[in-house]
């Protein structure tokens, strides 16, 4: 019976202390996740560029920049454009990169900075979006 009297829970500052843990992990929740989810877009985007009927061969670095601005308009994708595609052509395959770095303040001068590398090696587009290994 004396063990029970003595439990009494956490007090005002340990809940305090908990809720400010909560709150800060939840500040970084908020403001990363919608990074993710865009570069998920841009990774769609990529994987809209091989469906089937198309071949990325034969589309001009133009046309590559064209669709996928079109795809970011129609999705809504805010951060990047038309200036971060880079087009790497060969004899043999044609790369496209979207290699960008993505920055939100999270609170005063504190921000933070997630980089993303996208690539589309058309030789083997089931790969896509992971970097490219020479």
């Amino acid at each position: 019976m004396r063990t029970l009297k003595k439990q009494q829970g956490l007090g005002m500052l340990a809940w305090l202390v908990v809720l400010a843990i909560a709150g800060f992990f939840l500040l970084c929740a908020f403001k990363i996740i919608p990074l993710y989810a865009e570069n998920r877009y841009v990774i769609s985007g990529l994987k809209a560029l091989v469906e089937p009927g198309t071949k990325l061969e034969d589309m001009t670095t133009a046309e590559i920049k064209k669709k996928m601005g079109n795809f970011y308009m129609i999705n809504n994708v805010r951060s990047k454009d038309a200036q971060n595609i880079v087009v790497d052509r060969d004899a043999r395959r044609v790369v496209v990169k979207i290699d960008y770095e993505a920055r939100v303040n999270l609170f005063y001068n504190l921000d933070v900075v997630v980089d993303f590398k996208n690539h589309l090696d058309s030789t083997a587009p089931h790969q896509c979006c992971k970097p490219v290994t020479e």
